[in-house]
């Protein structure tokens, strides 16, 4: 699955790169919150989203996450389901790619897909479930 790493231009517009290896989207991701000044040992709200076939295994995924401390969010969005699943964390390398791996498997474990990741602007603001737009996402 590709991975879309996005950053602010200096015109203060986005720009979007299609990168197809989502490890290193996700450590883009990292890179560009920390060229933004954000302090890396600071808790920011992080979103997670999982499409899934059926409302009944979006349900199930979304009980299985709230037992492990998640918010969760089930939205229909045309023929699938979507799981938006949010937290407060402190970014880190492993902890990005260990929580890939996690949802990437449980998504897969209801026959849906994981789709990557957005963090807030701020630090200490889950913004969950509507929040403001990210300032970065993979």
């Amino acid at each position: 699955m590709q991975s879309i790493s996005t950053s602010e231009h200096a015109s203060g517009g986005e720009l979007f790169e299609l990168i197809p290896d989502a490890n290193e989207a996700d450590e883009r991701v990292l890179q560009h919150l920390t060229a933004l000044g954000h302090d890396t040992r600071r808790a920011r709200g992080v979103r997670h989203f999982i499409y899934l076939p059926t409302n009944e295994a979006a349900e199930a995924v979304a009980r299985v996450l709230e037992r492990e401390g998640w918010d969760t969010a089930v939205h229909a969005a045309e023929d699938v389901w979507l799981v938006v699943a949010g937290c407060l964390r402190v970014l880190t390398g492993p902890l990005v790619r260990e929580t890939r791996h996690r949802l990437a498997s449980l998504a897969a474990a209801h026959g849906g897909a994981y789709d990557g990741w957005e963090a807030e602007r701020t630090e200490g603001n889950p913004g969950f479930p509507s929040g403001t737009p990210p300032s970065s996402r993979s």
